[in-house]
């Protein structure tokens, strides 16, 4: 993209469409070496008569409970991607808008449930609100999320990576602590192998402390891309019996697709 876009704002509700924006934001992101503001609103009940926010306890659980759901989709999605966690008790549009100006926001990413006829006129649109008041460029991301039958839907953006020559006892600390089965190896931001859990295995009894990991990495890996279909990645990864497959876009690792992430995409779906 042209226009530098450093500071993202990623408005969530933690729906499909929200999360469809989120991934938008984390691509721009990554484009321009920005930093992803994750944003969530914890509506306020109004009080009547007075017409004043009532703060009680149950809004101290809901912030906690978002900044949870926050730090998880930081985990899962954001790995390698500068990120941010906000969260704000109030009216959504005024709240995205205040939250904007206060963090010098250079764009806006968030969902639009597409609302037409009455249901507009009644409910209004929160993303319409954001467009008319936002002190940077607002892209909406339209109702219907992202194409669930891509690997891009359901792969791991931005994973941790390995570097030729670590140490495999280093890189073991790293995925255990990361939960990690399986780990791209890049040299100079080009990708020439993986690692998986079983790799690690198989050079334990050499003494992992000094074993680097180019001499247990599978090199030259199979790649799909964000826009392979689901079941094409499925049939390589049962095919060739493996476990993962990076992603690449124009070359650069975006993504990785595991048999876990194939088969929470047919759970979730069925």
């Amino acid at each position: 993209m042209s226009f530098p876009f450093r500071r993202i704002l990623s408005p969530l509700d933690f729906d499909d469409n929200s999360l469809a924006a989120l991934e938008v934001a984390i691509q721009i992101a990554r484009q321009n070496d920005g930093t992803v503001l994750l944003f969530h609103v914890i509506p306020m009940m109004v009080a009547a008569p007075m017409g004043r926010p009532v703060y009680v306890d149950i809004y101290k659980g809901h912030e906690e409970d978002a900044r949870a759901e926050l730090r998880h989709l930081a985990a899962s999605r954001l790995q390698g991607i500068k990120h941010e966690m906000l969260t704000y008790h109030g009216e959504p549009a005024g709240a995205i808008v205040r939250t904007a100006k206060r963090s010098a926001a250079d764009l806006i990413v968030m969902a639009t449930h597409g609302r037409r006829g009455l249901s507009r006129v009644m409910l209004g649109s929160v993303a319409e609100l954001v467009l008319r008041e936002a002190p940077c460029p607002v892209l909406c991301v339209r109702q219907g999320g992202p194409d669930k039958n891509l690997v891009a839907t359901w792969m791991s953006s931005s994973p941790v990576a390995a570097a030729p020559n670590e140490k495999l006892s280093s890189l073991q600390t790293r995925m255990r602590e990361g939960k990690f089965r399986c780990v791209p190896v890049l040299d100079n931001g080009r990708l020439i192998g993986i690692i998986t859990d079983r790799g690690l295995l198989s050079h334990e009894a050499e003494g992992s402390e000094q074993v680097e990991v180019r001499l247990a990495m599978t090199e030259n890996p199979t790649t799909v891309a964000p826009t392979t279909p689901l079941h094409e990645a499925a049939h390589l990864l049962f095919e060739r019996k493996i476990d993962a497959l990076p992603v690449l876009d124009d070359g650069q690792l975006v993504g990785v697709i595991t048999t876990n992430d194939i088969l929470r995409a047919f759970v979730e779906e069925d």
